[in-house]
């Protein structure tokens, strides 16, 4: 691909590649689900061993991987690409076994009071659940890491910061003991640039670009990493500059009954009236997208906005998934070096802590090196 040709339509590598965490984040509607399932499937391809986790219960990672659905335990969704669906409830149990409380853990569930404790105790269940996806993306073997990569299908903007910072909340409270010191990890991970990034959703459109552009503000005020913004569902700019012609070819549509004739098409003027109606509507739709995308880039100053095509018959499966993560993982900024494996995001993150303003750094900047 030729990088001098590149127009911000593909996924920035050092986002994809570098990250050790990917928090996918959006209004609801504007793909959110998909994104992070392409996102998965894209990190696989380019070789990193990926965990796609979801949280909010939904079931909807099933859907792109072609599966009824996904449970607690982690299963095999593509090659190099596992799943996840956490639950408040099992993530208890398996905190409470974790530090020496199996048989209470045993106790709470034979008499079916997990679920009122994750509902009572207000944040309890955020804390068990960010918990569980820092132990995802930490969680380690002899030979390293056990995932270089886990993208994280968070809640929505309006509710991602709360969520995310949940457990620092209850760090607050709890001055000492395993709670305080897992708060600190999970805070220590998701406020390092150098291993997360904030990816949000958006569509072309009014509200969800005026939306985004708030919603990265509010990150970045929560000072967590922002990495990308992704523009789902783009139409295409099939005409181009050839578009210019439609309102000459429309006063007088001659030179396309005689294109039709001698193709051998029979089609009157009527019909070519409609379709050339047809195709000036589809590019004032083109034109609206680009001033929106245009107006998201600078407001976002120099976030990197990547888009991915409307597809016709919509994201229904793996094949159409995978048609997406093609779209993330070709693309031309993708650092001289390939991927980045587990043990080299761990290099990254103690470097990156000694950059100036590394708050601000997206993830795996060290790439660009």
């Amino acid at each position: 691909m030729d990088k001098g040709s590149y127009d911000g339509s593909l996924m920035a590598l050092d986002v994809l590649d570098g990250a050790q965490l990917l928090v996918v984040t959006g209004k609801g509607g504007t793909g959110k689900t998909t994104v992070a399932a392409a996102l998965a499937v894209a990190a696989a391809r380019r070789g990193r061993r990926t965990l796609v986790v979801e949280v909010e219960g939904r079931q909807g990672l099933a859907v792109p991987f072609g599966r009824r659905s996904i449970g607690y335990q982690e299963i095999k969704l593509g090659e190099r690409v596992n799943g996840l669906s956490v639950d408040p409830e099992a993530s208890l149990r398996e905190y409470l076994g974790r530090y020496g409380f199996a048989p209470l853990a045993r106790l709470l569930s034979w008499a079916k009071l997990t679920t009122f404790i994750t509902a009572a105790a207000p944040g309890l269940g955020d804390i068990l659940l960010v918990g569980k996806v820092w132990e995802a993306a930490t969680r380690r073997t002899r030979n390293g890491r056990v995932y270089d990569l886990v993208v994280l299908d968070a809640p929505p903007t309006g509710r991602v910061v709360p969520f995310l910072r949940a457990p620092e909340t209850v760090a607050e409270l709890a001055r000492v003991g395993p709670i305080r010191r897992q708060a600190d990890r999970v805070k220590d991970l998701l406020d390092d640039p150098a291993r997360t990034a904030m990816v949000l959703t958006c569509l072309p459109e009014e509200l969800p670009v005026t939306e985004t552009i708030e919603a990265t503000g509010a990150l970045r005020a929560a000072e967590l990493p922002v990495g990308a913004v992704v523009a789902n569902r783009v139409t295409a700019d099939r005409l181009a500059s050839r578009a210019s012609r439609l309102p000459a070819l429309a006063r007088d549509p001659r030179p396309l009954l005689d294109a039709a004739a001698g193709a051998g098409t029979q089609l009157d003027k009527e019909a070519i009236t409609v379709l050339l109606e047809e195709a000036r509507d589809g590019q004032r739709q083109v034109t609206r997208e680009r001033r929106l995308l245009k107006e998201l880039r600078t407001k976002l100053e120099g976030l990197p906005v990547v888009e991915l095509p409307l597809l016709t018959g919509g994201v229904t499966g793996p094949e159409a998934v995978r048609t997406l993560a093609a779209r993330l993982a070709d693309s031309p900024l993708a650092s001289e070096a390939g991927t980045t494996r587990a043990g080299e995001t761990e290099d990254r993150s103690r470097r990156g802590a000694t950059r100036a303003g590394s708050k601000q750094a997206p993830a795996g900047a060290e790439a660009r090196r």
